[in-house]
């Protein structure tokens, strides 16, 4: 037989206790490594811009080495993967801590980081060269990316594609984040849209010319989601808590060391076109290099990884970081401006007395630039948080 034992009646003047509320998020963490590997891309991007110096034979091997390296490239799509990575981190936080994302908010923030100073070169160089109405218009509305291409000639703008592909990404990824699943998101960063973005390459590859077809593979933002998407992938890996395996950053270094050795060496022997075929390969070469540096600083907790972290963390280079929008936007319009353009100075090189002035003058407008238009811009930036956002804890 069993016997029930009747709860006792609760009064009335007793009051049952509320649940417990779930503890708040934690505000996004800071990862200083960021800002370091920021450093490392525009160093890598100064590497190959900047001319050799000519009476120097080290000062050529060095510089040529970097040619050959194409450690330019490496150092435009390390930035692609850090965006992906920073903007999706962002979005997705907000998404979790109020339910939606504020488009209002997001463009405000953008626009304050990004136009002030992007419109001030456009300026400069509207009254600088020679007027191209065509090349005008498309820098003045973010589709450089689509208008170089077709029009490959130096441009002292030419930099600004990548600029463009962002402004892009920034138009449509913020719906996306907000309206798809997370689980869903997840796995379409991580597969879908990568797979997406090598078949736009293989479909440009196979009925675009060749001659146009390596700059557009390199230049659109349906290819170059590639990247942006690997980055944002390593976000919903944060949001949801979801393991990497240690070896997989190391083995994206290593496949994507593999890749473009070769496609380099293909090419070389006249396997491949230098255009469409060669970018179709390269394009997701350098996106698994810069997808494992990014994991390797975010994820990874072996040795060599806290040691990255420690180095690319130094004052220094976290200093670099925080002024490489300026430095990015700068260099290329400055170098023409001084008459060391890449295409004129690629064979022939500069003095030491020309290569020093012109790092001074681009470092120079770069940290004058910060301080008096970026940093305030972030301040007034910093009050348009989400609501019921913490306090910034990251430069985004």
């Amino acid at each position: 037989m069993t016997i029930r034992v009747a709860s006792p009646p609760v009064s009335r003047f007793e009051t049952v206790p509320a649940p417990r509320p779930s503890p708040p998020r934690r505000p996004l963490a800071h990862l200083p490594a960021l800002d370091g590997l920021r450093a490392i891309a525009v160093l890598l991007v100064f590497w190959v811009h900047f001319p050799f110096v000519a009476d120097s034979a080290l000062g050529k091997a060095v510089w040529s080495l970097g040619q050959t390296m194409r450690a330019g490239y490496l150092g435009v799509d390390l930035f692609f993967v850090l965006s992906g990575f920073l903007i999706t981190r962002i979005l997705l936080d907000e998404r979790e801590r109020t339910g939606t994302v504020s488009l209002r908010v997001f463009y405000i923030r953008r626009a304050l980081r990004i136009f002030p100073i992007y419109y001030l070169c456009v300026a400069v160089y509207a009254l600088t060269f020679p007027f191209d109405g065509s090349a005008l218009a498309s820098l003045l509305t973010y589709t450089f990316n689509y208008y170089h291409p077709f029009h490959p000639t130096p441009n002292a703008m030419e930099h600004a594609w990548s600029l463009a592909v962002e402004e892009q990404f920034y138009l449509v990824w913020p719906a996306l984040v907000m309206l798809v699943p997370i689980g869903l998101g997840r796995r379409m960063c991580g597969i879908v849209i990568p797979a997406a973005a090598m078949a736009a390459a293989l479909l440009i590859a196979l009925t675009v010319e060749s001659a146009i077809a390596g700059n557009l593979i390199y230049m659109a933002s349906a290819t170059r989601m590639m990247s942006l998407s690997l980055g944002a992938a390593l976000a919903y890996r944060e949001i949801t808590a979801a393991p990497m395996p240690a070896w997989q950053p190391y083995a994206m270094l290593l496949g994507g060391v593999f890749l473009l050795g070769l496609d380099h060496t293909a090419r070389a022997v006249g396997l491949i076109s230098p255009g469409g075929w060669y970018w179709t390969i390269a394009l997701l070469g350098y996106a698994l290099i810069s997808a494992g540096a990014v994991s390797l600083l975010v994820t990874a907790g072996d040795r060599l990884a806290r040691a990255a972290r420690a180095v690319l963390a130094t004052a220094p280079l976290r200093y670099v970081g925080r002024i490489s929008y300026g430095l990015y936007l700068y260099h290329y319009l400055l170098l023409f401006l001084l008459g060391l353009a890449p295409y004129q100075m690629a064979s022939s090189g500069a003095s030491l007395a020309q290569v020093g002035a012109a790092l001074a003058v681009v470092v120079g407008t770069a940290v004058i630039s910060y301080h008096v238009i970026e940093a305030p811009l972030l301040r007034l930036k910093d009050r348009f948080g989400p609501r019921n956002a913490p306090p910034p804890s990251y430069v985004d």
